[in-house]
């Protein structure tokens, strides 16, 4: 792998010796990680009405790092695919979801990583631990201790049970126990309020669609978005009461889209918010913002990005060399790559790529593909130039199935 990525022009730091950029800049502290159920990002910034959908993550975005180009690359496992990629930078096989696939191996991972330098690990999720095999996989991914339905109090948002808000409640108290303990912690929070069919209960909601929307799909995932977005608010004034805020680096980042094409199609996206959405680009582009404590300034960071990136950019913020630890990923640092691309899988054939420009999408080959600008949305008649982004990621995502099927079985 590390042979691939060096024999390919990438200007990524952690390949050259010189030590990256942010190494080690957010060393010691606590990481918490918000999985955003359904969460498309071209949500942000918009207002319905005179109301802003997101105002507490277009706050963040504005005051930490945001990465407008990430993109989903799930398998069928969905939510969970999206757990096991950001947790070990490892894509997954496609033809089944990695927690039944692989529940029974020791991962190398994230969390694992830094149980190692001393770090408690927890995730939480309000549904029961057997959903999506979960309980083979936190333990295959060596989290120290998780906390399903039952820590949580019930307050009958949706068929999952609890809403965001009591995930967030439960979550903190948890972790204001491991403060005092005076260690750090990696948490992981799966949240389901913002979870199809986006019913929210009329007691929970906070924006008024209007009229054309109501009883739209599109009306209630943007409402399912916004208390999503509100309930973020309630876990920062929870982590600022606790004194955990400006000792951790706090991300978030969506797992999958919400909205299918079927259902809601562009051009009433484009009427509602007055924005150009695209059925593949716009549909698998989910945010990724991350807080960190003594950034002076908000920072967009453009390159294009997946979740197989999460990983190694947050092992770099913590002073973590994967290199150093024999770790093997099939990401990058997107805090040092001038250029990336990333592979798709499953919701478009194999061989889909996203580079810096382009989402290319194959035919039977390369040749009869098809390609469209991530800037301009619009088709690329001449992509030739990308044909070697094509054969590195058929290559890089062999690779993957292939190191993930030797690792050892628990």
């Amino acid at each position: 792998v590390a042979a691939l990525k060096s024999a390919y022009a990438f200007n990524d730091q952690a390949a050259t010796g010189v030590p990256p950029a942010y190494f080690g800049a957010q060393k010691g502290k606590n990481l918490i990680v918000i999985q955003l159920e359904a969460f498309q990002n071209f949500a942000l910034f918009q207002s319905l009405g005179g109301q802003e959908i997101t105002p507490v993550l277009n706050k963040l975005a504005k005051e930490g790092m945001y990465f407008p180009h990430v993109f989903q690359q799930i398998g069928p496992g969905n939510t969970s695919d999206a757990e096991f990629m950001s947790n070990t930078s490892i894509y997954p096989i496609g033809s089944e979801a990695m927690s039944t696939a692989f529940g029974d191996r020791v991962l190398p991972s994230l969390p694992r990583l830094l149980t190692d330098k001393g770090y408690n690990s927890y995730t939480f999720h309000v549904n029961k631990v057997g959903f999506w095999n979960r309980r083979e996989l936190y333990p295959a991914l060596g989290f120290t201790s998780y906390f399903d339905e039952e820590y949580f109090k019930n307050d009958k948002f949706n068929a999952f049970g609890a809403s965001d808000e009591q995930l967030y409640i439960t979550g903190v108290d948890k972790l204001s126990e491991l403060k005092k303990e005076g260690k750090p912690f990696y948490a992981q929070f799966i949240t389901v309020s913002s979870h199809h069919p986006f019913k929210v209960p009329d007691s929970f909601k906070k924006i008024t669609v209007p009229d054309p929307l109501k009883g739209e799909m599109l009306g209630n995932y943007l409402t399912a978005l916004n208390y999503a977005d509100y309930a973020v608010g309630t876990l920062i004034e929870g982590l600022k009461k606790n004194g955990l805020w400006d000792n951790s680096v706090v991300v978030f980042y969506g797992d999958h889209f919400g909205l299918q094409p079927k259902v809601v199609n562009s051009a009433q996206i484009n009427e509602a918010l007055g924005i150009k959405y695209d059925d593949r680009i716009s549909r698998y582009n989910i945010p990724l913002i991350m807080h960190m404590p003594g950034l002076e300034k908000g920072q967009v960071v453009d390159s294009t990005g997946g979740q197989v990136d999460l990983m190694p950019t947050l092992a770099n913020l913590l002073g973590v060399s994967l290199q150093e630890e024999g770790y093997t990923v099939f990401g990058h640092d997107l805090l040092n790559i001038d250029r990336n691309v990333i592979g798709m899988r499953y919701y478009l054939p194999t061989g889909s790529f996203l580079n810096n420009d382009i989402l290319f999408v194959p035919g039977k080959s390369f040749e009869d593909g098809v390609a469209v600008s991530l800037k301009t949305l619009e088709p690329v008649a001449d992509y030739s130039k990308y044909k070697d982004d094509y054969t590195y990621i058929m290559k890089l995502m062999r690779l993957s199935d292939e190191y993930v099927k030797l690792l050892p079985q628990r």
